[in-house]
């Protein structure tokens, strides 16, 4: 007997998403070199970056993630100069907090996932995974990937700018309806907003991650 259609068509994307993690998985393996498997802890995927290149590994590992430790870091070139029109803060693996990821990458250190930085949030802001956003015109949008399946995409954090229209009264109910976005990476469930004591807004969802 044949499936539905629609059915078919869920399948299709799921297997699809798993061809792209796979791929992706071992693009990365590939980046790290032959000798990976045997990296060292601290190591770089099994490379040493030079001196004038850091260890970058996913946001929030750290180099602690992977079956051996340091396996998934990648050494790239660090920025010489950053953008200062781009000022929000981020938490580093050295659970220092950066003016932004460039300035984090210029130093050498990759970015955390927000605990390292835990009581470190700049005068003014909230945290936000590993991110401070700014309290006065922004909010922490939570998307979290809908699939109940083995691959699951790790909820994505983001400061968002709360909308010119909503500033003069901010509120919950002013910014979730921007935060219901359509598309990939926005949010597709009604969202769920919060405010805490300080007036920082965080707005949490469902949305397609991928």
């Amino acid at each position: 007997m044949s499936l539905p259609a629609t059915t078919r068509a869920i399948d299709g994307r799921r297997s699809a998403a798993s061809i792209v993690s796979a791929a992706a998985l071992a693009a990365l393996l590939a980046a790290c070199g032959p000798d990976a498997p045997g990296a060292e802890p601290g190591s770089c995927g099994g490379a040493t970056c030079g001196p004038d290149q850091y260890c970058v590994y996913p946001p929030g590992d750290c180099g602690e993630g992977g079956l051996v430790p340091g396996n998934y870091g990648v050494c790239q070139q660090r920025p010489t100069s950053c953008d200062t029109a781009t000022p929000t803060a981020v938490c580093a693996c050295d659970g220092q907090v950066y003016p932004n990821a460039c300035e984090a990458a210029r130093a050498g250190v990759s970015i955390g996932g927000g605990e390292e930085c835990a009581g470190a949030a700049p005068p003014g802001t909230s945290a936000c995974g590993s991110y401070f956003c700014s309290s006065a015109d922004t909010y922490c949008q939570i998307v979290e990937d809908p699939h109940n399946e083995l691959f699951k995409m790790p909820a994505r954090r983001t400061c968002k700018q709360i909308p010119s229209s909503c500033l003069a009264e901010p509120s919950c109910d002013c910014v979730s309806a921007a935060a219901r976005v359509p598309g990939k990476g926005g949010c597709s469930s009604a969202p769920a907003c919060t405010q805490d004591t300080t007036g920082s807004f965080a707005v949490q969802c469902t949305g397609d991650l991928y």
